[in-house]
């Protein structure tokens, strides 16, 4: 073998080995911090889907400094205050989020007909959820073109810069409150440049996607995107808003017809649009056909609404969802999974 070769592999052992072991020892510094971290986040953001608590503890010229970042207000000020009783010296670098950084744009509206999010800023991870298009967002945190964003629903992912339209709390409300928007209704389509299906394509969009009108012309709106592009929409496959909600009409049998519908969409995992669907994607995608947002995970969607008695099957109805789990062991606690 090589000796430089050699030489590399053993210096990279002694690194590696010289972290874990300062890892170790700040942990065994400070065991009631860490404890303590545990506790507050148990109590305060229990569920990472919902809540950022990404705290830990170094030891700074033998102080102890609480790092990282946190959504919740609260919990950083219980975590400091009670973490200064035990040392009063305890330096506090926890940064709050939306973090400073962001500026005014601390909102934003996706700009693509379906959104991918995923568990970590990087394509490379698996994908955690979808929005669609006009779905506005809150943003977090930035890191190298990703945003760390909160959906209506409350779900925290990352988002590529690239998928959405930065916008400032006033530009957030006025795109909220404007009444004058069109829904996609058809399950795939395309915005075109001109009013006319052979002219070139702006974007494509599927159900659910959500654009500004601008204009009337014939056959089709004309609208404008959250980055004020602007584009033509055919009427035989969208609707004005306003009529859409008040002409939807939730019965068991159109849950069951949206449902159907959605037969042959491919399964996707993270999926919540027409482009592909995963379990819970699936009935989060059948009910947003009927103006109701689901919370996004099974998990969550097993908390949702009226609890039905399944000791006695009979009281079962159409429409009900019936959530599937796996039982506890080695120290797990039992969950929701399908």
């Amino acid at each position: 073998m090589n000796k430089y070769f050699l030489f590399y592999i053993i210096f990279f052992l002694c690194i590696t080995l010289c972290k874990a072991q300062d890892a170790a020892e700040t942990k065994n510094d400070y065991p009631n911090v860490h404890s303590l971290i545990d506790s507050i986040r148990m109590q305060y953001a229990p569920d990472k889907r919902e809540s950022v608590f990404e705290i830990s503890i170094s030891d700074v010229n033998n102080q102890p400094q609480l790092n990282g970042v946190t959504s919740v207000p609260k919990a950083k000020n219980r975590l400091i205050n009670r973490a200064k009783i035990i040392y009063p010296e305890l330096i506090d670098s926890i940064k709050l989020l939306p973090s400073a950084d962001l500026g005014e744009n601390i909102y934003g509206v996706v700009n693509v007909s379906v959104a991918d999010m995923r568990v970590h800023p990087d394509f490379e991870y698996e994908m955690a959820t979808q929005a669609l298009l006009g779905t506005p967002i809150k943003l977090l945190q930035s890191k190298a073109g990703w945003y760390r964003v909160q959906t209506p629903d409350g779900y925290i992912a990352w988002m590529h810069n690239m998928s959405f339209r930065p916008k400032t709390e006033e530009e957030i409300i006025n795109w909220q409150t404007l009444e004058n928007k069109i829904i996609f209704t058809d399950y795939f389509g395309f915005a075109y440049a001109e009013p006319d299906i052979k002219s070139q394509h702006i974007g494509d969009l599927t159900a659910g996607n959500m654009l500004n009108i601008v204009a009337d012309e014939a056959e089709f709106y004309k609208v404008a995107y959250p980055d004020n592009r602007i584009a033509y929409v055919k009427k035989s496959q969208s609707e004005r808003y306003p009529l859409w909600k008040e002409s939807i009409r939730i019965t068991r049998e159109s849950i069951i017809d949206k449902a159907s519908a959605l037969m042959g969409i491919p399964y996707t995992w993270g999926g919540t649009s027409t482009k592909g669907v995963d379990c819970s994607g699936f009935t989060k995608m059948v009910f947003l056909m009927h103006n109701i947002i689901l919370m996004r995970d099974a998990s969550q969607q097993a908390y949702t609404g009226i609890q039905v008695d399944i000791s006695n099957m009979d009281n079962l109805q159409v429409g009900d969802l019936i959530f599937f789990g796996k039982k506890g062991e080695q120290g797990k606690k039992e969950r929701i999974r399908h």
